[in-house]
């Protein structure tokens, strides 16, 4: 029996055997589809999530440096271990925050978020530099001058980088 022999004898059963495969075929390819689809929603869900801590750590970062009792530093009021339990939580939670975003972010996209953690952790530096520099001449008032002028440096400057952050992001989800 040759092909069209078959074709045309058969033509009925050759038509339901084609519908068939092509309707399995069809929904293999909807759940692998919707499979990606949703492994897409749940990753961007996820990616949104961590911006937003990071938004959030930042903004209880900046907070504190903003409320620290810097009179209190200066005169030796507080210890460092107490200084310590003050500030490192706060910058702990915002590494915490930046590795995460590395799951969701590219070498490039990330450079932004590391900045902004350098930049709050360069505060943490000046304190600690200016705690212990035991200049005679400098006052209290120096000091104090000298830590509020480099915090509102890097605040200013990390304020910027913000915008600009949060302009990429709202093209990324648009």
């Amino acid at each position: 029996m040759k092909f069209t022999e078959l074709l045309t004898t058969y033509w009925s059963q050759v038509l339901i055997v084609l519908a068939g495969l092509g309707y399995l075929l069809k929904r293999i390819l909807d759940i692998r589809s919707k499979k990606t689809e949703t492994n897409h929603s749940l990753f961007q869900q996820n990616k949104i999530s961590s911006i937003n801590r990071f938004f959030e750590n930042y903004s209880k970062s900046e907070l504190m440096w903003n409320q620290i009792a810097i009179y209190d530093i200066l005169e030796r009021k507080l210890s460092p271990k107490e200084i310590d339990k003050i500030i490192f939580p706060v910058l702990n939670e915002l590494d915490k925050n930046l590795l995460e975003l590395m799951i969701y972010f590219d070498e490039k996209e990330i450079r932004d978020f590391k900045i902004i953690v350098e930049n709050i952790k360069s505060i943490n530096r000046a304190l600690s530099s200016i705690y212990f520099d035991y200049a005679p001449d400098k006052t209290i008032i120096n000091k104090s001058n000298e830590f509020t002028f480099a915090k509102e440096k890097v605040l200013l400057s990390n304020g910027k980088i913000l915008i600009e952050l949060a302009k990429y992001i709202k093209q990324t989800f648009k």
